[in-house]
């Protein structure tokens, strides 16, 4: 009878104690306010409806930058696209912005803009500068990968909640694009643990590891571009991925083929018949002679950095960037043999400090060291590249040059140089894209 009665005796007891505590459960658990990051979907459909063209708006980050006849072109990290009037560069005149969420990268061939929308690409007519037109029958959906997670919230984002405990859940890509987040407290049943991770499967923010030429007037590029307008194509990186769009006579762009480059491609440069691809981890070349079906050449590996790309006929010029999403502390300028192209060898390196874009004029080069500003360097010898002068400015990001002048962009400003008289640069404006110039 006693060993009927203990059990049940010990089940009462257990009960009687999670009734006064109001909390505990069985078996080792608990209720508990759990925060979640919730997402917020939006469709293509829905965001194409969003896409405006408004007033000037400040540049405040670093982004890709094209110019088109007068006009250049800024990328606000997925929020839109500046454009600056630079017909007088002494005067740049802002504009307008291009609302467009998820935009990274721009190309533009015969007045018509081509931009990302994370994972869509969308057309614009920009034959009236004042007045673009989005052509929504143009969008092709689902070509890019992009970060889902690209605006996830940060840790001081909860402090306005009263919560025990952190918790995920995955995103359901079916849902659409993640455009925003919302935080939710549910009451649940959790492990209780004296020891409890709340960080376990939220992600930094930071986290990225989960992100000329042809007929008709196009737009020139920066060295940071994965946007590339070649004959009737329309060149873009996707991850590891070449995707080739087919131009239209009417110019709208067709699935054409995609090209496995077997690495984390970054930046797009083209010379003549060969594509230049800077990856995580190298430079590779491949032959555009017929540019609706490229040929892979060869390639060069580096350790892993980030890697942007230019070249003339004989040399191949890189910069290796180390840091927080580039996998190493490598930072310096490689030059590159190009002569031989199933012969590759680096001639030539100099340190530098975080170095992004750059452009080669001749016997020298315009680098964009980051926070250490513009750097003109002498490769008269390519062996042995020398650093000629440097002008401080906070950030330089990318440069276009379009002799006699060189626009580089900057965190929240945009320079032009006069460059007639390498190396030495002359401050033609500055402009902090407000429509305040210096």
């Amino acid at each position: 009878m006693m060993k009927r009665i203990a059990p049940l005796l010990y089940i009462v007891m257990i009960a009687f104690s999670f009734i006064f505590s109001g909390c505990e459960l069985m078996n080792g658990t608990e209720m508990a306010d759990v925060a979640y990051f919730k997402p917020i979907f939006a469709t293509v459909e829905e965001l194409t409806m969003d896409i405006s063209i408004d007033p000037p708006m400040d540049y405040a980050q670093s982004g890709k930058v094209i110019t088109y006849g007068h006009y250049v072109f800024v990328n606000s990290p997925n929020k839109g696209i500046h454009i600056v009037d630079n017909t007088d560069p002494a005067n740049p005149i802002n504009k307008s912005f291009i609302s467009l969420a998820g935009n990274i990268d721009m190309a533009i061939v015969d007045d018509h803009l081509y931009a990302d929308m994370f994972s869509a690409l969308v057309v614009l007519d920009i034959s009236n500068i004042d007045e673009p037109i989005l052509l929504e029958d143009y969008t092709v959906e689902d070509v890019f990968y992009f970060d889902q997670y690209w605006n996830y919230p940060s840790w001081e984002e909860l402090e306005a909640y009263e919560y025990d405990r952190v918790g995920y859940e995955n995103i359901d890509m079916s849902q659409g694009i993640v455009l925003d987040w919302e935080v939710e407290i549910r009451e649940e049943e959790v492990e209780n643990y004296d020891m409890y991770y709340e960080g376990v499967a939220v992600m930094d923010s930071d986290d990225k590891s989960t992100e000329d030429g042809g007929s008709g007037q196009v737009s020139t590029a920066g060295s940071m571009t994965r946007f590339l307008p070649i004959d009737q194509f329309l060149y873009t990186i996707s991850f590891n991925e070449l995707v080739l769009f087919e131009l239209t006579s009417s110019h709208q762009p067709l699935r054409w083929g995609k090209l496995d480059t077997e690495t984390w491609a970054e930046t797009l440069f083209r010379l003549n018949d060969i594509l230049y691809v800077g990856s995580t981890n190298g430079m590779l070349m491949y032959d555009i002679t017929d540019a609706g079906n490229p040929s892979y050449i060869n390639r060069i590996e580096h350790f892993r950095s980030c890697d942007p790309v230019v070249a003339d006929e004989a040399y191949a010029y890189v910069t290796l960037r180390g840091g927080t999403n580039c996998w190493t502390d490598l930072n310096e300028l490689q030059i590159i043999d190009i002569q031989d192209s199933q012969n590759l060898s680096v001639v030539g390196r100099h340190i530098l400090y975080n170095p992004h874009g750059l452009a080669v004029i001749g016997d020298h080069l315009i680098v964009c060291d980051g926070t250490a500003g513009v750097k003109v360097v002498d490769i008269a010898d390519r062996t042995a590249p020398k650093i000629l002068g440097t002008y401080p400015i906070d950030f330089a990001y990318d440069v276009i040059v379009s002799y006699p002048t060189a626009l580089v962009v900057g965190e929240q400003v945009m320079y032009q140089y006069d460059i007639s008289n390498l190396p030495e640069l002359v401050k033609i404006s500055e402009f902090d894209i407000l429509g305040n110039s210096n």
